[in-house]
């Protein structure tokens, strides 16, 4: 094969410019990233939105009100399906270990605390009306979609992660049912029961994180 001068020309450009931005990246601090497109190191906090600050522990956007600044601010979770007046509740039935979409109000199963686990990038979740005894966990019965508040340990179904999807959005997945599946709610006229199903474009699975 032959190469022109100009092709030589245009490789070398694509090359020192290649160079050029590795050396640029070494530049930035551990609060920085570089940008291609601008040239520079900019802080890793302005890839966040608005709803988003950046989490140096775990290298990514998260949505603000998984912060964990006041350990013990509960946050509501609603979702876009269920609409706003809709909150993540415990059912008070003597067990009081089944979540359920429920009319929002002063309840303290809707009181949801948020709190980064032993692994990372993952948190467990708790109420106050459950305590802090009992997490948000997964039924291990071989269709492990089923959502329940069981004694809080070292267990993949407890190990939460909180994933922007923008416009305040968020989906939320376990260790143990992994990647593909998300926290969503079961459309069958009463909309009211969480599941564990295939994630993708689905109302169901775009949580809201708020203070409480």
């Amino acid at each position: 094969m032959k190469y022109t001068l100009e092709s030589v020309a245009a490789i070398a450009m694509v090359l020192f410019s290649m160079n050029s931005a590795s050396a640029a990246s070494q530049d930035c601090n551990q609060n920085e990233v570089y940008s291609s497109s601008m040239g520079q190191c900019i802080p890793k906090a302005a890839m966040c939105s608005s709803n988003e600050v950046y989490s140096s522990s775990m290298s990514q956007c998260i949505p603000k009100a998984a912060m964990v600044d006041q350990p013990n601010a509960p946050v509501r979770l609603r979702t876009q399906f269920t609409g706003q007046m809709k909150c993540l509740d415990i059912i008070n039935d003597g067990q009081n270990n089944k979540p359920t979409m429920a009319a929002c109000g002063n309840f303290t199963g809707q009181m949801w605390t948020i709190t980064p686990n032993a692994t990372p990038g993952r948190f467990t979740m708790q109420t106050q009306f459950t305590g802090q005894a009992n997490c948000l966990d997964i039924i291990n019965d071989g269709q492990n979609n089923k959502p329940t508040m069981a004694a809080c340990g070292n267990f993949t179904g407890q190990m939460w992660s909180i994933t922007p999807d923008g416009d305040g959005i968020s989906k939320l997945r376990t260790q143990f049912t992994g990647p593909n599946k998300c926290l969503d709610i079961i459309n069958d006229g009463d909309n009211n029961k969480p599941t564990m199903a295939a994630c993708g474009n689905f109302t169901g699975q775009m949580w809201k994180l708020s203070k409480y």
